[in-house]
């Protein structure tokens, strides 16, 4: 298997950077800034209200963060015998 390093260097160097900025530009909020609802104690209406809501771009990015590791595990576990 032939691997282009300069690819995988800029794809791992984009990764670390999602990464960083996303523990360094994330206010890390707390569960105090739930809206509460005494009818539903585990509160998932308010948690799905933030995602959609404020927290959308960090909610899409680890969902493309998530995908693209499914995809090379995948890839890594397929294997190279199978071609």
């Amino acid at each position: 298997m032939r691997i282009n390093r300069l690819p995988a260097l800029l794809v791992a160097l984009l990764f670390v950077a999602v990464v960083v900025t996303g523990i360094f530009g994330t206010s890390w909020n707390t569960v105090s800034e739930l809206p509460e609802n005494p009818a539903d104690p585990s509160n998932i209406e308010g948690i799905g209200m933030l995602i959609f809501t404020q927290y959308m771009v960090p909610f899409e990015v680890l969902s493309i963060v998530l995908l693209a590791s499914l995809i090379g595990a995948i890839y890594m576990a397929k294997g190279e015998g199978n071609r």
